[in-house]
């Protein structure tokens, strides 16, 4: 597959991309955190079909296309170790329990198994963050585990368990 990726100043990123089969596609990335998909027809210019996604929905297609949801029956052992994990965008809006709380505080790994591996703040990533790094609302924690463990910090995210 051929990407090509260009700077959209004041916009975001733009990515080509050419598939072996010859499909194209574009996908921008919007500064703002939105995505565009553009499917063209062989020998067009102009898309035939556009799709545009929100930032939680765009990392949730992500993850369904990398496999984090299902692996076909033909992938090898290390897509067989990929199948039992689970990626989850989690955000933390002002009333979440998770607010105003240290990663060492929600203690998630003890409670559900999973664990925090970034923060997303203000456009940037804390990556691997530190037991004593303070969440806050508007963060977005990427936490990582098998479906039930992501589930469960959902759900205590929306204050439905601990």
């Amino acid at each position: 597959m051929e990407v090509r990726e260009v700077d959209l100043p004041g916009v975001g990123k733009k990515f080509a991309v050419q598939t072996r089969e010859g499909e194209r596609l574009t996908v921008i990335i919007h500064n703002t955190g939105h995505r565009e998909i553009y499917n063209f027809r062989r020998g067009e210019d102009f898309p035939f079909h556009a799709l545009r996604l929100e930032d939680e929905e765009a990392r949730k297609l992500a993850a369904i296309l990398g496999g984090a949801y299902f692996q076909p029956a033909l992938a090898g052992s290390v897509d067989l170790i990929l199948e039992q994990l689970s990626i989850e965008w989690v955000k933390v809006g002002a009333g979440s329990p998770f607010a105003d709380r240290t990663i060492a505080e929600l203690e998630l790994r003890r409670r559900t198994g999973a664990s925090v591996i970034a923060v997303l703040r203000e456009g940037k990533a804390v990556p691997n963050p530190q037991p004593e790094e303070r969440v806050v609302a508007g963060d977005t924690l990427v936490v990582v585990g098998s479906r039930e463990q992501v589930d469960q910090v959902l759900a205590t995210a929306r204050g439905e368990g601990g």
